[in-house]
């Protein structure tokens, strides 16, 4: 019964933890989202408040089937969490369930992050103004389009959702006239570009016998005008400098044919590192590489770790100079001088005058001739 009750007593605790953290103050990531926030973002409608933050939309009311769309908007908040973390939706509807743009026509072919999503996180500076920009294509039929922006963030310590949504924008989407400037409807604009990559952008465009290309880098308030070459069958090539790191350029393409000038939306390109070029072979030579060095480290390591005294007992230099000093001196040689054995044997010969001509030996005991015996005599 009592592990029961402490059963019960943690998931209740467990529930209860998780009411401040219902908002998701970490973010969900950029993407395609419909805004049904009420039951699945923030949990139960009970824990969402509206938000006091202005919305303010400044594109046209006026669009051509099938061609470019800028929507501009502005957003003033003060007060958010110290996350400082807004989540911004562009929809065509509030219906909750497929009020994506392109769910009723839009295509969406850049948003602010520079991908293709209707819902954008953005940090919100200290000053409080957010400015936002999707470029779409406008549907190919002719009528009314609506366009709403919806944001969702947090705010203070609270746990709640703050929701808010804009009025809705009103766009009359007119037939596009004849020989109209634009994108070729097949063209999409590159979102990345490799870091130090000087190569030109390919740009599409129909109806247009000349074009213009502006540029700046995210940030600066002052455009420059880019190299621009025609190519083949509608193309053109503009060369836009190289970006490093995280920097992002913007830039914006004017189409002409000397009956209209169309000043296009502005388009952000950003930056990536470079891809991995490398082969097998190599990749295994590096890491035999790194094996060896390894092994030299831990050879290297186990040398400068190896205790002292080891070394001393390995080392016997003074046991053997101390044995050498105990050792007695050897004694001097004394050379010896040869002896001849017939000088010696004539030495101890003793001749008698009685016995001329004999020798007697004292050794042997005998008589022996005497050599010199007559020699001078």
């Amino acid at each position: 019964m009592r592990g029961r009750t402490l059963v019960l007593s943690t998931i209740a605790l467990m529930l209860l933890a998780t009411q401040g953290t219902v908002a998701n103050p970490g973010g969900e990531g950029d993407g395609n989202r419909d805004f049904v926030c009420g039951g699945s973002c923030h949990g139960d409608p009970a824990l969402n408040a509206p938000s006091s933050a202005i919305i303010s939309i400044t594109s046209g009311n006026t669009a051509f089937t099938g061609t470019a769309y800028q929507f501009d908007t502005t957003i003033e908040i003060q007060s958010i969490s110290h996350s400082r973390i807004l989540g911004v939706f562009l929809l065509s509807s509030t219906n909750g369930n497929g009020d994506n743009p392109e769910d009723n026509g839009w295509n969406i072919i850049q948003d602010p992050s520079g991908t293709t999503g209707n819902y954008v996180e953005v940090i919100v500076p200290t000053s409080g103004v957010v400015s936002l920009t999707w470029v779409l294509k406008a549907p190919e039929e002719v009528g009314d389009g609506n366009l709403i922006v919806a944001i969702h963030h947090g705010a203070g310590y609270e746990g709640l959702a703050y929701l808010g949504v804009s009025d809705t924008h009103s766009i009359a989407i007119n037939p596009v006239p004849a020989n109209l400037p634009g994108f070729a409807p097949d063209w999409s604009a590159p979102n990345y570009r490799v870091t130090g990559d000087t190569s030109p952008v390919s740009l599409v465009t129909q109806n247009a016998t000349e074009i213009s290309v502006e540029w700046k880098l995210e940030g600066e308030s002052f455009s420059h005008l880019a190299t621009v070459e025609a190519g083949e069958d509608d193309e053109w090539l503009a060369y836009l400098p190289a970006t490093m790191g995280d920097g992002r350029i913007v830039y914006r393409v004017t189409t002409s044919n000397g009956e209209f000038d169309v000043v296009q939306p502005w388009l952000t390109m950003g930056t990536i590192p470079p891809e991995f070029d490398g082969s097998l072979m190599g990749a295994r030579a590096q890491g035999f590489a790194g094996a060896f060095m390894i092994i030299a480290l831990m050879v290297s390591l186990q040398g400068i770790m190896q205790p002292s005294g080891r070394k001393h007992e390995l080392d016997q230099t003074e046991e053997v100079k101390s044995s050498e000093e105990t050792l007695p001196e050897p004694e001097p040689v004394v050379e010896k001088t040869p002896v001849n054995e017939a000088e010696e044997y004539r030495a101890r010969l003793v001749k008698y005058e009685e016995h001329p001509g004999l020798l007697w030996d004292p050794v042997d005991e005998e008589w022996v001739d005497d050599p010199d015996y007559g020699g001078d005599e």
